[in-house]
């Protein structure tokens, strides 16, 4: 499913995602996911559009980006089994972060066509993942 991820933009230097952190446990906003390299840090959350005004007031360069949030079943080769999919249809992963819930395995992805990609995958969570692959 398509969800909105927040994206903020801060210096590489000692404390200052920490300073970002601060500003969401003041208002005890709870991060589910983060993603962080060199000056972009890219956070899960249920509220987004109230953080990214929430960081913006408070002096962060934060955005929103559309990104697609699946179940991904933890299984030898489901991962590949799916990225095959995405490669066939000459889609490109731009960047991609995991990480676990009480629903599942969870991934954040960011593909080159958003819709393509929520149409190739809508089924992938509600049947368990693709066919298994015989290797």
């Amino acid at each position: 499913m398509i969800v909105k991820q927040v994206t903020v933009r801060v210096e590489n230097k000692e404390g200052k995602l920490k300073e970002v952190l601060d500003v969401l446990a003041e208002k005890q906003i709870n991060v589910e996911a983060i993603s962080m390299a060199d000056t972009v840090t890219r956070l899960i959350l249920s509220n987004p559009e109230e953080v990214v005004t929430l960081l913006t007031e408070n002096g962060f360069h934060a955005e929103l980006t559309d990104v697609i949030r699946l179940t991904v079943p933890s299984r030898a080769g489901a991962l590949a089994q799916m990225l095959s999919e995405i490669a066939a249809e000459k889609i490109n992963l731009e960047y991609m972060y995991a990480f676990g819930s009480a629903e599942g395995d969870q991934m954040i992805i960011y593909p080159s066509d958003l819709k393509r990609t929520e149409e190739l995958l809508s089924g992938f969570e509600h049947t368990g993942g693709f066919e298994e692959t015989i290797m």
